[in-house]
């Protein structure tokens, strides 16, 4: 059987060449597609799947009402461990605030290295009781259980001490307090790690540096900087013990933090659901979507039907040239199953041969994918995944050969062999149903991606409320650095090119972790508003271009007092204070029964300190003299020669801290780096869907202009022009295509409308939007049509009569 499929299938390869090599062109397309994407989707979901206790590990986050949080006090993991018994370990991580990057200086003999690394976190040392890590090196059951002891990855381990063995070895840690010295205890294998907690390396919590902060800080009401993470005995229902732990968590905040204002609860979030569906305020890092996996699967699935489209289309298409193959076969004694197995086996052996394709497709192109998507996938990497793609070209084989062969084994032997032709009108009509569908998902996608590139082009154009092009952003993260801020600023203001030089504890476009719960003087706890806190220096508001619309800002003109705001639009908003009636106005905090004035000097217009995901939160600004963050505003076209200067000047200022830097503008849009791998990835896709189809519409125009040779040539008899031929061959496909952009447009509208849902700010849809979409699909069909059309329009009449 297998021997007679084979060379069934070699002669049908042979006797159509065109429409063999159009199938596998597209199967291998459509399978290469899915196979990217299942990499991709496998990938993502691989997060935190290699700890021992999945399934028994959760994260505790807080529920203020407005907003959901990551990180919770500092006491609570060991409170949550002394009083349940189902907690069978806690451990808390904890990152420097204010700090993306820490310095590591090593020193052997007269040799000093610094490296400035990020990813640095301080954890309990029960962090390896509830997490499982590969250890290469150092004790597991003594892991950061002395103070200022540190974990290395194996990354960090070789870029400082090479093949060395680092156990035992000193670096010291840089901190705005000082340098702190750590002794390396052990080093964890980081190579296809996946895990939320994108480590580089791991500093015991007790420690000559923070420690002591750590130490006491055991209130249950503020200062929710801590991650809280819990591992629980097998078996334990989850809702049930997030319901004990609240109660708990409820006493142990007593009636003070209910009385100024606060509304708080807790959840448990399980480990495996933290990477893929977690949108909380404060995360560890960046986290992946779920919804873009379901777009991005939904979209590998189209386009693999897409090619299964077109197998089904010419293949019933070119029914009658194997209409006496199948008569005979029939004559001969073949039954209905065996022919079906037949062509099945035909449709699988071209499946087989276009993963053959796809596979030379991903080796060429997953540089190019690796690269769009900021990863390192490998087709050989996971074995499950290669199971899947045996069993996705199986599937393939399968769906794009079942309706073909189901239809070829139903001919009638005495009708074909007499040479009455079948009407197959059945057939025809599925074929254009299955032509509707192709450009369905077609013009979806192109609308999604017109969609998208609007919101992109729109986030990057709308204006922000502050000037971010040409700022410089240097962080002042290392004792040196932050206490020669004034020295560096006088000798930056001095060069030409720099217009203004300020610095402050955030800027716009990273993650502000302060916050106050403020009220207005004569008022009560009860009329508290949650705000933003951010600290500037003198200057800041000029520096960033931000418009000060009443009062004045924090400057050297004014004895500047820690008890001063600049507020921005949004919070008098929300306290009902009219904006030319705020300066002068007392904001209070009051915490565990003392009360703290500030008062509003300066009134800010709102702008956007966050991505355009979010609206526009109250916030304030109160000064400081030792920022961590320094920000300069470069004159345009000068960027290079001030660049210089400004090195030159830290090397001078600072000489012990290495020099880096960074661009406002370019810090703010990394916000925005999903969506442009997603945009890029769906624009390229999309494109690959537009061209499946068009391959298997070129195919069917060929076929049609082949089946209406004798109908053309009597037409051009009696006077038609080539327009008119194209005309006649082409109108039938754009009639579908015009069916399919009626269904895809609400379709896309809706798909477009969710998306949008994510961003704060957005575009506005038009319709417009969804009638260009299908514009544009319009062409793609009538320029893939008009090949095959014109072709035939010019064929000699004659020939085409007497081919008849």
């Amino acid at each position: 059987m297998l021997k007679s499929t084979l060379k069934s299938t070699i002669r049908s390869f042979v006797k159509n060449k065109t429409v063999s090599l159009i199938n596998i062109l597209g199967l291998g397309v459509g399978l290469a597609t899915c196979i990217f994407l299942l990499l991709f989707i496998w990938d993502e979901s691989s997060y935190d799947k290699h700890h021992e206790h999945l399934g028994q590990i959760y994260r505790v986050g807080v529920d203020f009402g407005e907003g959901r949080s990551a990180s919770s006090p500092a006491p609570m993991a060991e409170g949550f461990k002394s009083n349940f018994p189902d907690v069978v370990q806690s451990t808390r991580l904890f990152k420097y605030p204010m700090l993306e990057s820490m310095l590591l200086t090593s020193e052997k003999g007269e040799e000093t290295k610094i490296f400035e690394e990020q990813n640095g976190y301080y954890v309990d040392s029960t962090f390896f009781d509830v997490f499982t890590y590969n250890l290469v090196a150092g004790n597991p059951s003594s892991l950061l259980e002395s103070p200022n002891t540190m974990v290395l990855s194996k990354t960090l381990s070789e870029k400082i001490y090479g093949m060395e063995d680092p156990i035992g070895e000193v670096l010291k840690i840089g901190l705005p307090e000082g340098d702190f010295e750590y002794r390396v205890a052990g080093v964890f294998e980081d190579k296809f790690l996946k895990s939320h907690i994108n480590a580089n390396f791991f500093l015991s919590i007790m420690n000559s540096d923070i420690g002591t902060y750590v130490a006491q800080e055991n209130s249950w009401k503020n200062n929710n900087m801590f991650h809280t993470y819990i591992r629980v005995q097998s078996g334990t229902e989850s809702q049930g013990l997030e319901a004990k732990l609240n109660e708990f968590y409820q006493q142990k905040q007593g009636d003070d933090i209910h009385a100024v204002g606060i509304s708080s609860s807790l959840f448990l979030q399980d480990l495996k659901n933290i990477y893929l569906n977690s949108n909380l305020n404060y995360e560890v890092g960046a986290t992946g979507n779920m919804t873009i996996l379901y777009i991005f699967g939904s979209i590998g699935v189209l386009i693999l039907l897409i090619a299964c489209i077109n197998f089904m289309n010419l293949s019933t298409a070119k029914s009658e040239k194997r209409a006496k193959e199948v008569g005979v076969r029939k004559v001969i004694g073949a039954d209905k199953q065996q022919l079906v197995y037949q062509f099945l086996g035909e449709s699988l052996i071209m499946s087989f041969i276009s993963l053959t394709l796809a596979v030379l497709l991903i080796i060429l192109l997953l540089p190019i994918f690796n690269n769009i998507t900021d990863k390192s996938l490998s087709i050989f990497e996971y074995q499950e995944v290669l199971l899947i793609i045996l069993g996705l070209t199986v599937f393939t084989g399968l769906i794009s050969g079942l309706y073909p062969a189901f239809y070829l084994s139903g001919f009638k032997p005495i009708s074909i062999l007499k040479g009455t032709k079948t009407k197959g009108y059945s057939a025809i009509a599925i074929r254009k149903g299955l032509v509707v569908f192709q450009f369905v998902v077609s013009v979806a996608l192109i609308a999604m991606v017109l969609v998208v590139q609007k919101q992109m082009w729109f986030m990057q154009d709308t204006s922000l409320g502050f000037d971010k092009e040409q700022q410089l952003v240097l962080s002042l993260q290392s004792q040196e650095a932050r206490g020669n801020y004034e020295a560096l600023k006088n000798s930056l203001v001095s060069h030409q090119g720099i217009i203004a030089v300020s610095g402050g504890s955030t800027y716009p476009g990273i993650e502000v972790i302060q916050d106050w719960l403020l009220y207005e003087e004569g008022k009560t706890v009860d009329d508290v508003v949650d705000v933003i806190i951010g600290r500037a220096a003198d200057d800041y508001i000029e520096t960033l271009g931000m418009e000060l619309i009443y009062g004045r800002s924090f400057n050297a003109d004014f004895p500047e007092s820690n008890r001063h705001l600049i507020v921005n639009q949004a919070t008098l908003k929300a306290y009902g204070i009219a904006e030319e009636e705020a300066v002068g106005k007392k904001l209070v905090m009051e915490w565990q029964g003392e009360k703290f004035e500030y008062e509003v000097v300066g009134v800010i217009r709102d702008f956007h300190f966050e991505s355009l995901h979010k609206v526009i939160k109250p916030f304030a600004f109160v000064p400081t003299q030792n920022p961590p963050y320094l920000v300069a505003k470069i004159q345009g076209g000068q960027m290079t020669e001030v660049l210089s200067f400004i090195e030159n000047a830290w090397k001078s200022t600072n000489p012990s801290t290495p020099f880096s830097y960074s661009f406002l503008d370019q810090d703010f849009q990394r916000n925005y780096e999903k969506e442009k791998r997603t945009s890029t990835i769906i624009l390229y896709f999309t494109i690959v869907a537009i061209l499946i189809s068009c391959i298997g519409l070129f195919g069917l125009a060929a076929f049609t202009a082949e089946q209406k040779t004798k109908e053309i040539g009597i037409r051009k008899v009696l006077g038609a022009s080539t327009f008119d031929i194209t005309t006649l061959v082409s109108r039938e496909f754009l009639f579908l295509v015009g069916i399919a952009i009626f269904i895809a447009a609400p379709m896309g509208y809706y798909a477009a409308a969710e998306w949008l849902e994510g961003f704060a700010y957005r575009i506005e849809l038009s319709w417009s939007t969804f009638i260009f979409s299908g514009f544009i699909a319009i062409l793609i069909a009538y320029g893939t049509i008009s090949y095959q059309a014109i072709r035939a329009a010019l064929m000699n009449p004659v020939n085409s009569l007497r081919s008849q």
